[in-house]
């Protein structure tokens, strides 16, 4: 052992001083530094085959295109299937893919423990599957395990998992095994470190990953979020999520965090590709009927972006491309207040928000300030830089309720001479501002405006949103908008009967315009609002598109059932539609020429049935699909649940990478991108802590992994 180890390090030594002599020749010489370069091994398919059959191995290869002329198929990367699917070693190279294309590898992967263990594993599953009665080796050494024992894994387990939904770090597993055991919980001093926590988390976000992966192997068809962020380290990331039937019923659910090898769109969807390759879902194209993001050229463009090389990778011009509506909707509100006054309302909300922002001094002045005169401050909050339309409404709100404090506060702070020159005269400018008679009257009128853009807002950000739904709510509110301009709304209203010439809340007002001026601007500010509503969403308000012709499942749309006429040809057209858009997905999973007649069979089951009317149209069709059971439906509910996939907002990845940004914190940036996935996949998937119930996971994690369990065991210290 001894002649070995330095026989080892007489290696390192002679491999680290030709590193320094190659680096110091490729800095003398830069064309040196390209022909230095050794390609990795390669192989073609006939010799990995002939690996794998003399070796007794199953390996998995991914296979490039060959550009020297043969028609030799080049192996590009390998891995180990067994061990993919059954390895608790989920860094090994033969695990993740390994380019380094030889025999030696492989050789010594099948050597290995892990592989091994792997092996043992799928022997005795197999053996579970093919012989129910008899239990194999390792489950029956399960089944020794005591149950004092299991419950202790569970208490460790449930720990973990609270760790996890808190987004607190691994460290503190053991000040909370050791206050449970302070409080008589038993658990002990076995698995008590941070290493044994994340191996327990790891444990738990695979079941979750491997439930995803059977409901998308299952699922007929799903749709695709994806949206770009930087963590903390200023790292580029995609994030991906899926919206599929459960229990015929679309949710969300994620699939990875991924970082993407360029920011380009060919490296956003290699990000994709390799995210449902990882799931274990590669042949996700197939399925593939909707795809949502931002309105960003990188994602949407026509020519280049990456809905188009979807669409050209997959050959499927059927799949719906989404802008998301709530993005959209946060560019017609800019739209429509672009060269108005309403930029200045803007301006004014970001400088008082700066003038409190950071000051401990000036937001203790104005809440004692608010004490004496019986009033509350509310601190001011940011206007620009925000995601939704609430984020406006509420900074307009907090100006309007601590209007009084704020303007005494400015104006005491701006007559105190102890304060700096240019402060006071800044201040004075705000108090200037605040005082304006079409400043206050602008900011009555914007609370009426975004107050009713913050409902379709909060709408989009919802997971059940569908089409029928959407449609209904913006063309409500462009009512509700047309009507201010005959009208004005609450908050203006009351505002007018506060005011008393230039006289509002005991100060005075500076600038009295007069209200006709101002009507006529409101006026012209609402018109633009309504047709940057109409232009934004073309594509669902009118025309002849899948969103429009969708409408139709909407069952509260339907005629009478006493018009039976009009009932039985109701939507007859717009089905026609949807069939022949998706003929490629849906004649593999229904008969096409029975939709429509039980079409007509189900809009009469729905409109006979009175308890259907207050129900969800989503939750009416789940519940149609409950009680199918003799599938008189079957077809018709196939083009049902596939517009219900139809992807519309993209909120849910922006609340993903809220999630991501609390993980990842300043204080936790160095973890890895697997270990973020991993937490993330938690945190986004699993149930309330009460409701987690943490024995599967404990059974997964005892069956498999390279080493025996010992939960009696203690790591270190006074054995008694």
């Amino acid at each position: 052992m001894i002649t070995a180890f330095f026989k080892r390090k007489n290696s390192e030594n002679t491999d680290s001083q030709e590193c320094e002599e190659n680096n110091e020749n490729l800095v003398q010489s830069p064309i040196k530094k390209i022909k230095s370069i050794i390609p990795q091994p390669q192989a073609s398919v006939k010799t990995v085959k002939k690996w794998m059959h003399d070796m007794n191995i199953d390996i998995g290869y991914k296979v490039k295109q060959n550009y020297d002329g043969t028609n030799t198929d080049i192996v590009c990367e390998i891995w180990c299937t067994v061990c993919k699917e059954y390895s608790s070693d989920r860094n090994s190279s033969l695990v993740t893919g390994s380019k380094r294309v030889k025999k030696e590898s492989v050789q010594q992967h099948k050597k290995s423990t892990s592989h091994d263990r792997a092996f043992q594993t799928k022997v005795a599953i197999d053996i579970t599957k093919n012989k129910k009665d008899q239990l194999p080796p390792i489950e029956t050494a399960f089944k020794k395990l005591g149950e004092d024992e299991l419950i202790k894994m569970d208490k460790l387990f449930r720990t973990a998992y609270y760790l996890v939904k808190k987004e607190r770090p691994f460290s503190d597993f053991r000040d909370l095994v050791e206050l449970q055991n302070f409080n008589d919980a038993n658990i002990g001093q076995g698995y008590c470190n941070d290493k044994a926590v994340k191996n327990f988390v790891s444990v738990i976000a695979d079941g979750y990953s491997e439930g995803l992966k059977e409901l998308l192997t299952q699922a007929d068809f799903f749709s695709i979020f994806c949206d770009g962020s930087t963590d903390r380290t200023e790292v580029e990331k995609e994030l991906i999520m899926v919206k599929v039937l459960e229990n015929f019923y679309p949710k969300i659910k994620y699939v990875k965090l991924e970082q993407p090898p360029t920011t380009k769109a060919t490296g956003i969807l290699e990000a994709i590709n390799t995210a449902f390759e990882s799931l274990g879902v590669p042949n996700y194209k197939q399925k593939l009927i909707g795809f949502c993001s931002d309105g960003a050229n990188v994602m949407m463009g026509q020519r280049r972006g990456v809905i188009s090389l979807l669409k050209e990778e997959a050959d499927a011009d059927y799949i719906v491309s989404v802008w998301c509506l709530a993005h959209r909707l946060e560019l017609a509100v800019k739209d429509a207040f672009s060269n108005s006054y309403m930029n200045n309302i803007i301006e004014c909300l970001q400088n008082v928000y700066h003038f409190y922002q950071g000051s401990a001094k000036r937001n203790k002045e104005a809440t004692d300030i608010a004490e004496i005169i019986d009033e509350h401050f509310s601190k001011p909050t940011k206007a620009n830089g925000t995601r939704w339309v609430e984020h406006k409404l509420r900074a307009v709100t907090k100006l309007l309720n601590s209007w009084e404090v704020i303007l005494t506060h400015m104006s005491n702070y701006a007559s105190d001479n102890t304060n700096k020159g240019e402060d006071r005269a800044k201040t004075q400018g705000y108090i200037k501002k605040l005082t304006q008679f079409k400043f206050i009257w602008y900011l009555y009128f914007i609370k009426d405006v975004l107050s009713e853009v913050s409902r379709v807002s909060l709408l989009f950000q919802r997971d059940d949103i569908d089409v029928s739904s959407a449609v209904t709510k913006i063309k409500s509110t462009q009512i509700s908008l047309q009507q201010m301009i005959d009208h004005p709304g609450a908050q203006l209203q009351s505002f007018n009967n506060d005011v008393s010439g230039n006289s509002y809340k005991g100060q005075t007002l500076l600038s009295v315009v007069d209200l006709d001026v101002l009507e006529d601007q409101k006026n012209g500010i609402l018109n633009k609002i309504i047709d940057c509503f109409q232009s934004r969403f073309e594509d669902i308000l009118g025309g002849k598109s899948v969103f429009t012709a969708a409408q139709i499942f909407d069952h509260k749309n339907w005629p009478a059932e006493n018009d039976l006429p009009a009932l039985y040809h109701y939507g007859n057209l717009d089905l026609n539609y949807i069939i022949q858009h998706f003929q490629h997905v849906l004649q593999n999973i229904c008969n096409t020429d029975s939709v429509i007649t039980e079409w007509s069979d189900l809009k009469l089951y729905v409109a006979r049935n009175t308890h259907f009317r207050a129900y969800h149209p989503l939750a009416v069709w789940q519940r149609v699909s409950q009680e199918d059971v003799n599938n008189n439906y079957s077809n018709i509910m196939k083009v049902i649940h596939l517009t219900s996939c139809f992807p519309l907002s993209n909120a849910s990845c922006e609340r993903g990478f809220s999630t991501m940004k609390r993980i990842k914190s300043d204080w936790r940036c160095r973890m890895s991108n697997s270990t973020v996935d991993m937490l993330m996949r938690i945190d986004l998937e699993g149930p309330p802590l009460n409701d987690f119930n943490p024995r599967p996971f404990v059974n997964k994690w005892w069956l498999n992994g390279q080493r025996s369990k010992r939960p009696n065991s203690v790591p270190f210290g006074n054995r008694q």
